[in-house]
C-alpha cells in the first residue's frame, strides 16, 4: 500500500492568521460529484465512496474545512490531475491543508473520498485561500458521467492489503477500484452507490428471504441508513454499471427467484427515474465454480427480460475472475492489480458501447 500522509491540522487561530479568503461551500465554481445532501448548501454532507469536490483557484495555498462523523475516513488530495497526498480525517470539525507553497497561476484541486459509508459521514464547510485569492472556472471539464452500483468490490474493500491482513479504512481505496480507474480512463466523472456486504435482495450471509436494507430497497437514498433526504435523480448518468450478486449467493441460502425478481425491480426503479437509460449488468470477479455459472445464467435472463420491456438498453458484461496470479486482497477481495485488470476490460467494453475514446490507456494507479 502506498505511504499515507496524515495532514497537519491547523488550530483555528493559526489557520485564520494564514488564510483569510474564505470560500463558501455553496460557491458556484465548486464542482460536486456523488450522492450529496445539499439541505444546507453551506455544509453539504455525504457518505458514499467516490464523492468528489473539485475547484480551480489562484494563489499558493488551499485549505479545506471538513467535519467528520467518526474520524475514520480517508481522502485523496489531487492537485492538477496528480495525487498529491492522502488525508485521514479526525473526528469533528478541522482545517486541513490540501496544498501550499504553490507557484504559477491557477491550479485545480480535488478531494476524493476513498472510504465507504460504514466509516461515517463527512460535511464540507468550504475552502480557505490566501488573502486576495479566489476560485476560478475549472480548467478541465468532464461531461461524461457513469454510475456504479455495487458492493465491497466497488468500494475497494481490502484492495490495499493482502489476504490474512485485518481490514480497516486505511486498506480500502475506492480511487484504485475498477470503477474509478475505468471512469478516469474514459475521462468521465462517476457516482458510486456501493456498500460492503450489500446485495440485490440478500446481504452477506443474510436470511434466505432477504434483507430489508438491500440495495433495491435503499437505492433512492442519499444516506443508506436514513429515510431522508431522498436523492433527487436530477442528472442522468450516461451509463449505469451494476455489480451485485456476490453477497446474495456468497453463503448457502440464496434464492434465485428472489434475486431475479429484485434485480428486475432495481432496473425498473432506474428506468422509472431516467429516460431510456443505458445499463450494464456486470459479473465478477469474486465468483467461481457452480455459483459463477448460475449467476451468469440469471443475469443473462435478467438482461433479456429487461430489454423486452423497451424502457432502455440493458447489456451484460463479465469481468475476469480473480485467480490469485495478481494476489488476493483482504478477506479474499480483489487487489489493486486485479482492479486494474478489470478496469482495462471494462474500459474497452464501455468505449465500444458508448463510442467514447479512451483518454488514458496505461491503466495507471495514479
Amino acid at each position: 500500500m502506498k505511504k499515507i500522509f496524515l495532514i497537519f491540522m491547523f488550530s483555528m487561530i493559526g489557520f485564520l492568521l494564514n488564510a483569510q479568503s474564505r470560500i463558501s461551500a455553496r460557491n458556484a465554481l465548486i464542482e460536486y460529484t456523488g450522492r450529496i445532501d445539499f439541505s444546507n448548501p453551506e455544509a453539504p454532507s455525504f457518505a458514499y465512496s467516490g464523492v468528489s469536490i473539485r475547484a480551480c483557484f489562484d494563489g499558493g495555498l488551499i485549505i479545506a474545512i471538513l467535519e467528520d462523523e467518526k474520524g475514520e475516513n480517508f481522502y485523496n488530495v489531487i492537485l492538477d490531475g496528480e495525487v498529491l497526498r492522502t488525508i485521514h480525517t479526525a473526528k469533528g470539525k478541522h482545517a486541513y491543508v490540501l496544498a501550499e507553497g504553490l507557484t504559477g497561476t491557477n491550479h485545480e484541486i480535488e478531494l476524493f473520498k476513498r472510504t465507504e459509508v460504514s466509516f461515517g459521514k463527512t460535511t464540507f464547510r468550504g475552502f480557505e485561500l490566501e488573502s486576495g485569492a479566489t476560485l476560478k472556472p475549472l480548467l478541465t471539464k468532464q461531461d461524461r458521467l457513469i454510475e456504479f452500483i455495487g458492493n465491497s468490490i466497488t468500494c475497494g474493500y481490502g484492495n490495499e492489503g493482502l489476504n490474512g491482513d485485518t481490514f480497516g479504512p486505511e486498506t480500502e481505496n475506492h480511487y484504485l477500484t475498477y470503477a474509478a480507474i475505468t471512469a478516469r480512463n474514459l475521462y468521465a466523472r462517476h457516482i458510486s452507490v456501493s456498500k460492503s456486504g450489500i446485495g440485490v435482495y440478500r446481504n452477506y450471509d443474510g436470511p434466505a428471504e432477504g434483507n430489508s436494507d438491500c440495495m433495491t430497497n435503499r437505492y433512492d437514498r442519499i444516506f443508506l441508513y436514513e429515510d431522508f433526504p431522498k436523492y433527487d435523480f436530477a442528472r442522468q448518468p450516461d451509463v449505469f454499471c451494476i455489480n451485485l450478486g456476490t453477497n446474495d449467493f456468497s453463503t448457502i441460502g440464496g434464492d434465485s427467484v428472489l434475486y431475479v425478481d429484485n434485480y428486475l425491480r432495481l432496473l425498473d426503479i432506474i428506468q422509472s427515474k431516467y429516460h431510456q437509460p443505458q445499463i450494464v449488468c456486470l459479473l465478477g470477479p469474486m465468483m467461481n465454480g457452480d455459483v459463477l455459472n448460475e449467476v451468469r445464467g440469471y443475469l443473462k435472463y435478467i438482461v433479456d427480460t429487461a430489454n423486452d420491456k423497451g424502457r432502455g438498453s440493458v447489456t451484460f458484461f463479465e469481468m475476469s475472475p480473480q485467480t490469485g496470479d495478481l494476489g488476493i486482497g483482504i478477506d479474499s477481495h480483489p487487489t489493486v492489480a486485479q482492479h486494474q485488470k478489470n478496469a482495462a476490460e471494462l474500459t474497452a467494453y464501455l468505449s465500444d458501447l458508448m463510442g467514447w475514446e479512451v483518454v488514458e490507456d496505461d491503466f495507471s494507479q495514479d
